[in-house]
């Protein structure tokens, strides 16, 4: 009996190799133009443990862009703008705001991150321009990958005192018939006239 329970998670481990050979990893990008998926899988199926062990936030900090680059930035998107918005943005501080929640396995490794990203200008009291927005999936352990954004929750931008973000998405772990591991990270961004912003992560 005692040789039979030792041989159990030998067994299991065999089986999640077995389907992460099987598995696609190749990610389509998602649909849509606030979105994208990057896949980067470096790591083999015989890495120790491709399970879900621990969850982690992280979030970048404040990236300033002149007001010039977003103009250029949104000429080059071929949005347009107001005479009264150019002129807001000018006179504004634009920058760029990036946050994740990222799964890694027990030996600490990552195996995926789920970001969003904002790009957008304030004048020290309310929001002058919020155009830019994506939120895309890394995978980075052979067996995982990424399934779609489930929501996405948005208020507040320009005008306003603050603009406001929220994205879930879903990962899972070798779906072939379904998934071993199935994750929902989510990711919540407010950013405020007066240059404070909020962070939090989850899932």
């Amino acid at each position: 009996m005692r040789s039979l329970r030792r041989r159990i998670p030998l067994v299991r481990h065999a089986f999640v190799v077995l389907l992460a050979a099987l598995a696609c990893l190749t990610l389509a990008p998602a649909a849509g133009a606030e979105s994208r998926t990057v896949q980067k899988a470096s790591s083999s199926p015989a890495d120790p443990d491709t399970e879900l062990a621990t969850t982690e936030n992280g979030e970048e900090p404040l990236d300033s862009i002149s007001s010039e680059d977003y103009l250029a930035k949104l000429a080059q998107n071929d949005v347009i703008v107001s005479a009264e918005e150019r002129t807001q943005i000018l006179a504004s501080s634009c920058w760029i705001y990036t946050g994740y929640r990222g799964g890694k396995n027990r030996v600490g490794q990552w195996l995926w991150k789920y970001f969003q990203r904002m790009d957008y200008c304030r004048d020290g009291s309310r929001i002058t321009s919020a155009h830019f927005y994506v939120r895309w999936a890394e995978v980075y352990m052979v067996g995982w990958s990424f399934k779609n954004h489930e929501s996405l929750v948005s208020n507040g931008g320009r005008g306003s005192t603050q603009w406001r973000k929220r994205t879930q998405g879903v990962f899972c772990l070798v779906p072939y018939v379904s998934c071993i591991q199935e994750s929902h990270p989510w990711v919540d961004m407010t950013v405020y006239g007066n240059g404070a912003k909020s962070f939090s992560a989850g899932g």
